[in-house]
């Protein structure tokens, strides 16, 4: 059997990791590695990570009544909640959780269409409870594992606080991923709301999460946790996106706040660093690859990468002064020494300002987003 759960929080707090860990810790039979799976990051109802929870059981459909009773007391409940954002004028919805279960595990093609755009409702899957958050649900329990990471989560009892010499040193183990930001030594695995998580530590493999997380809760500066789990996630593994394309630029505009839009699409924030820099950079004719997600008829870039620019420039004269055009068909000439020479160009290729793939700086990509 497949247990999914999605959509149980909200921006006002809560948290639908902490409410999967609780059922789990209920559930009257074993089961297996818990998931935690990201799904299409412009679903309308998302919150800020969207992630949807699921979980093989090792049992068969006499399961249900007890999920139902569990369902009615512990998850029902948590239905409406709503919080305004403060970091974006997104509308924001309430809670709607929803659970599904599953015989057998779904085809994995459930779990694509939910990571790579909007879906909606099939109330014809498996055995359901509740709202919106099924979709979700149903994707996670479709996800195929293909491409995994892992992820330690912790639940505070009180405040927020994890011991920064322990942070520093998970953040040099080989094998964590995004602990820190390198640029400013920030720590990106805490959340920031009011959201009862501790801390996310990401990981390779699951012996690595775990030791990460004990000794991050262990650490003497770590305030206390209520309990922490290892989840398999999708997180880095850039299943959201299908390829990469290559096109010439065409029009280069740059938008108010900073941000970049290349041939009227390819939509570059402000925020993205050394990728925006590259995009303000590129010229007419210049040829590039790039990935990212298309939104409201633009594509929000989350890799780019230099295939080619070319510049014209006037040749050098013999004296070392670059010559300069005299005119319409009518050659050019040394502004130094006076000698003229035919109306000509030299072509030279541009040197980058960065080399090979450019993405975004770690804490402004998305959970998804594969490091090229």
């Amino acid at each position: 059997m497949w247990l999914g759960l999605d959509d149980t929080d909200s921006l006002a707090g809560g948290c639908t990791t902490q409410v999967f860990d609780q059922l789990l810790r209920a559930l009257p039979c074993e089961f297996g590695e818990p998931r935690l799976v990201r799904l299409w990051p412009f679903a309308p109802r998302r919150t800020r990570g969207n992630a949807a929870l699921a979980v093989e059981l090792f049992c068969d459909d006499s399961i249900i009544p007890w999920l139902d009773t569990y369902w009615t007391k512990n998850i029902l409940p948590l239905s409406g909640e709503v919080s305004k954002s403060y970091h974006s004028d997104r509308e924001q919805f309430p809670a709607d959780p929803g659970m599904v279960l599953f015989e057998n595990q779904p085809e994995e093609e459930l779990y694509w269409s939910t990571v790579r755009g909007e879906m909606d409702v099939n109330p014809n899957l498996g055995h359901q409870w509740g709202g919106k958050g099924r979709i979700g649900a149903i994707a996670a329990c479709a996800w195929p594992a293909n491409n995994v990471t892992w992820e330690g989560i912790a639940w505070r009892i009180g405040q927020r606080k994890v011991c920064p010499e322990a942070l520093e040193r998970v953040d040099n183990l080989d094998g964590t991923f995004l602990c820190r930001d390198p640029r400013t030594n920030r720590g990106l695995i805490a959340p920031r709301g009011p959201c009862p998580v501790m801390f996310g530590i990401r990981a390779i493999t699951p012996e690595i999460a775990l030791d990460a997380t004990k000794s991050l809760i262990n650490a003497k500066d770590t305030a206390d946790v209520s309990g922490y789990r290892i989840f398999a996630t999708n997180q880095a593994s850039g299943d959201h996106i299908t390829q990469t394309h290559i096109t010439a630029i065409t029009s280069n505009t740059m938008l108010k706040g900073g941000h970049v839009i290349l041939n009227d699409k390819l939509l570059c924030f402000s925020e993205s660093g050394d990728m925006n820099l590259l995009c303000q950079w590129l010229k007419v004719s210049d040829e590039i690859e790039y990935f990212g997600m298309e939104f409201a008829g633009q594509i929000h870039l989350e890799g780019l990468k230099l295939i080619s620019s070319t510049e014209f420039e006037r040749p050098i004269c013999q004296c070392g002064t670059r010559m300069k055009s005299m005119g319409s068909q009518q050659g050019i000439r040394c502004p130094k020494c006076k000698l003229t020479g035919d109306d000509n160009w030299l072509e030279s290729p541009r040197t980058p300002l960065f080399k090979g793939w450019v993405q975004p700086p770690v804490d402004k990509r998305r959970h998804l987003a594969r490091q090229f």
